[in-house]
């Protein structure tokens, strides 16, 4: 499999959890990139913090058991979760008809230099070259 094979919308940005981040003002929404679903598999349970949460950039935050995989799910900044998905929660499968609307949680931004620590498009996909490559 070619990391070209996985295309990543540039108004978005990514982290190394195979997450998209979509800024909206001084909040961000999250959720699991197409990537992600392949090697994960489909999602089968969601938990995640809710609303009032206060959570750390790169810490665990819920967790995801899919088909393939249980494991985190990780905040990719840190802040206070004001939403949560809770139609997602509720059908997880949700996130394999279409991972790119099915944010899990939105947070507002208490350290917006964190921002700059995660990927653009570009970057992701040669990081995901990379890893594919020292994988392969």
């Amino acid at each position: 499999m070619s990391a070209s094979k996985w295309k990543f919308p540039e108004d978005l940005l990514y982290d190394t959890h195979y997450q998209w981040i979509k800024r909206v003002g001084d909040k961000v929404l999250f959720g699991l990139t197409p990537y992600g679903l392949n090697i994960t598999g489909d999602v089968l349970y969601l938990v995640l913090p809710t609303a009032g949460t206060a959570v750390e950039g790169g810490g665990t935050c819920g967790s995801l058991e899919a088909g393939k995989w249980v494991g985190r799910v990780y905040a990719p900044v840190s802040g206070l979760v004001t939403k949560v998905n809770d139609m997602v929660t509720a059908s997880p499968a949700l996130i394999s008809q279409s991972p790119y609307n099915c944010w899990f949680a939105e947070i507002e931004l208490s350290h917006r230099a964190e921002l700059e620590g995660l990927m653009s498009a570009a970057a992701m996909q040669a990081w995901l070259a990379e890893e594919m490559e020292a994988n392969a």
